[in-house]
């Protein structure tokens, strides 16, 4: 049950720095929302990768066979 305090924890910490970085990036360094809009869609498709992806290269040896002895691949 840690671990997932922890995770959430990291994760609010991400979160709270991407908004100041938005912030920051539109206050000071004047970059419009729609370029900032651009590079949050460009550095969706790789980030989704990496975390919808996290679970299958874990290839260990699973009992596949469904009490008639065959397996299901």
């Amino acid at each position: 049950m840690e671990s997932l305090k922890f995770i959430k924890g990291k994760l609010l910490m991400i979160c709270i720095a991407v908004f100041a970085i938005t912030v920051v990036a539109i206050t000071v360094f004047k970059v419009s929302i729609g370029n900032l809009f651009f590079f949050a869609v460009l550095l969706a498709c790789p980030l989704m990768h990496l975390f919808m992806m996290k679970g299958h290269g874990d290839h260990k040896k699973k009992d596949n066979t469904k009490g008639n002895g065959k397996s299901c691949h």
